[in-house]
C-alpha cells in the first residue's frame, strides 16, 4: 500500500491552482495596534509589523514539553499504523482532547489577541516533523497564498517540540516579506521534492532571510503572508514542532474551511466558525 502523503490525509477540500487565482481575497497586512498590547510590548508588535514574525518567546518548560513530546509519538506511531507518514498529522484537536485543550493555552492565546484583536478562531492545526534523513523539502511559500480566507488576518504558532536549528532543517523566515501583498507562486518541479505543492523563486529580493532557531518548549509567531520554508533534514536527529494557526473571527473562509474553526475567545458574530466541540478522547 503506498504512503498516504500530507494532502491525501487533509480533513478539508485543496483549493486548485485555477481556483486560487481567481478567488476574490484581501492579502493585505493589517497591522496591529502597539499601544492597544497587553502581554506582548509594544515593541514587539512594532517588530512584528515590520518583520512579519516574532522570536523566540517561551512557553512550555522541559518537563511540560516532554509531555508534548510523548503524545506527538503517539500520534505518529498512530498514523503509520494507518499507512500515513509524520507530516499528516493535521487537526488533530478534533479527535484528541489534548491537541484541542492546548489551543486555549492563555500563554499562547493572550500573545495572539495583542495582534489579532480580541474575537479569535483556531481553524486548523498542524504537527509538522521531519524525520532524520529526510530528503523533503517545504518550499518558499506563503501560506495565505494556499488558504481561502479573507481577509488576511492569521498569525500562525510555530511551536518547538524537538530543538530546532540550521542542522536539521529548521524554517526560515524572509523579514518583512509580508508587507508585498500576494507573491507569484509557481507550481513546484518533482524534483524538488516539495510537500506543497508552489513554489516562490529569487525569495532574496523580498527581504532578509532568516533561521527560525528555537530551543524546545520555545515558539515563533508569524504572519499568514510571510515567506517561509525549510530544507531537507540531513541530520541524524528529528524536527518536529506543532503548528496552531489562528484567525480573527470576522475571517470568512471558503470551500467549507470555517468547520474545524473552534471560537477560543471573544465573538463569532455572524456564526461562521464551525466550533466543533471538545473532542472525549485524550
Amino acid at each position: 500500500m503506498a504512503k498516504k502523503t500530507l494532502f491525501d490525509t487533509m480533513q478539508r477540500t485543496i483549493a486548485t491552482p485555477e481556483q486560487l487565482e481567481t478567488m476574490d481575497r484581501d492579502l493585505s497586512f493589517h497591522a496591529a495596534s502597539p499601544q492597544a498590547a497587553v502581554t506582548l510590548t509594544a515593541q514587539q508588535v512594532e517588530a512584528f509589523n515590520r518583520d512579519g514574525h516574532l522570536m523566540p518567546l517561551p512557553l512550555f518548560d522541559a518537563g511540560e514539553i516532554a509531555v508534548q513530546s510523548e503524545f506527538f509519538e503517539e500520534l505518529v506511531d498512530e498514523a503509520r499504523e494507518a499507512g500515513c507518514d509524520a507530516y499528516s498529522l493535521i487537526d488533530k484537536h478534533l479527535t484528541r482532547r489534548r491537541a484541542y485543550d492546548l489551543m486555549f493555552d492563555p500563554r499562547l492565546v493572550s500573545r495572539v489577541v495583542d495582534l489579532i484583536g480580541p474575537d479569535v478562531v483556531c481553524w486548523t492545526t498542524h504537527y509538522f516533523c521531519k524525520m532524520p534523513h529526510d530528503d523533503n523539502a517545504v518550499a518558499w511559500h506563503q501560506d495565505a497564498y494556499y488558504w481561502p480566507l479573507s481577509p488576511s488576518k492569521a498569525v500562525s504558532v510555530w511551536l518547538a517540540i524537538d530543538d530546532v536549528d540550521s542542522e536539521n532543517a529548521c524554517m526560515q523566515y524572509v523579514s518583512g516579506s509580508h508587507l508585498q501583498g500576494k507573491i507569484p507562486h509557481r507550481i513546484s518541479r518533482e524534483e524538488e521534492k516539495n510537500v506543497l505543492r508552489f513554489t516562490v523563486d529569487g525569495v532574496e529580493s523580498y527581504g532578509r532571510v532568516v533561521d527560525v532557531a528555537l530551543k524546545s518548549g520555545e515558539l515563533s509567531l508569524h504572519s499568514d503572508l510571510l515567506l517561509h520554508g525549510s530544507g531537507a533534514n540531513h541530520s541524524d536527529r528529528r524536527r518536529c514542532g506543532l503548528t496552531l494557526r489562528y484567525v480573527a473571527t470576522d475571517v470568512h473562509a471558503a470551500m467549507d474551511w470555517s468547520n474545524t474553526g473552534v471560537l477560543i475567545c471573544g465573538e463569532d458574530r455572524r456564526g461562521h466558525w464551525g466550533n466543533p466541540p471538545r473532542p472525549d478522547r485524550d
